[in-house]
């Protein structure tokens, strides 16, 4: 297992051969989910780290999310999302960005709630307009985007350009410091080898948020698809019912008799939502006004 000498979170460097947390892990998607990727952990900040190199534009291309439907649980999730927002000062008819974008469905729904809404992504074709990281923006939401970027302090910077003063910067990510290292099958899913390349711990990406000179306004400790009944802990637990990748969800296969007969699909989908971990986070920011 390679470890590099530097972390390009804290800049921590000298870390090669010191005794570094590493881990070895399957991928959950499916087309890659017999293979094991390596990642490692930084001492210091405790952000979690790719450490293979992979071909990422092979990697994508069976990616299960491109397929992904604005239905009723992504809806759900999104009100979840949106409310959150909301609390945090997100007015109607406000322009939005949503960076990293990918189909548009979060853009959708937005513009369906009455937000002038637009997104960017440089993989889509409907998306991937570069004049719109020239204009600014009352609110910039970048929702599973940081941890899959080389750069991941680079994404934070041009998030902070794309926002106006006193705009809200919401961003969703897996919270490295919720993840155990020692049970990293537990963890297959915020790990999500190997399209995650860089998982911040919070208390990294908070202190990179006060570094730029944002205002934390909300720190919420469990995603905005943690939802009653559909929660995470069912999410992950259903998946485990087949083959334990993220193409189940999409595939929504019902012939398992484990699902359907087992006392603990009961179980997740009454005491799921409360069983949550704080490996998956929502941290929203405010760009000061001077």
């Amino acid at each position: 297992m390679g470890v590099t000498n530097t972390c390009c979170i804290c800049n921590t460097s000298g870390l090669a051969g010191t005794g570094v947390e590493t881990a070895s892990v399957r991928s959950n998607v499916r087309p890659f989910h017999r293979r094991q990727f390596s990642v490692w952990r930084c001492p210091a900040c405790r952000s979690i780290h790719a450490a293979d190199e992979v071909d990422l534009d092979e990697a994508y291309r069976p990616y299960p999310f491109f397929g992904q439907k604005l239905d009723f649980i992504l809806r759900c999730g999104y009100r979840r999302l949106t409310r959150r927002l909301r609390r945090a000062g997100l007015q109607p008819g406000q322009r939005v960005i949503d960076f990293g974008c990918g189909s548009g469905l979060l853009v959708q729904y937005l513009r369906e709630k009455g937000c002038d809404a637009s997104g960017y992504d440089p993989y889509s074709p409907d998306h991937g307009d570069p004049a719109r990281l020239a204009e600014q923006y009352d609110a910039v939401i970048a929702q599973d985007v940081l941890e899959h970027d080389e750069d991941p302090l680079g994404v934070l910077a041009r998030l902070d350009g794309l926002a106006r003063p006193g705009a809200l910067i919401a961003i969703g990510t897996p919270n490295a410091a919720g993840i155990d290292l020692a049970k990293a099958e537990r963890f297959v899913h915020p790990l999500h080898q190997p399209y995650h390349r860089h998982i911040l711990a919070l208390p990294a990406l908070l202190d990179a948020g006060r570094h730029i000179g944002w205002q934390l306004e909300r720190t919420y400790l469990t995603p905005y698809t943690n939802m009653p009944v559909l929660s995470l802990p069912m999410l992950h637990y259903y998946m485990r019912c087949f083959d334990g990748t993220i193409n189940a969800l999409f595939d929504r296969p019902i012939g398992s008799a484990r699902l359907w007969l087992s006392p603990e699909t009961a179980f997740y989908l009454i005491f799921g939502y409360w069983l949550c971990d704080d490996a998956d986070i929502v941290a929203i920011f405010r760009k000061p006004t001077a």
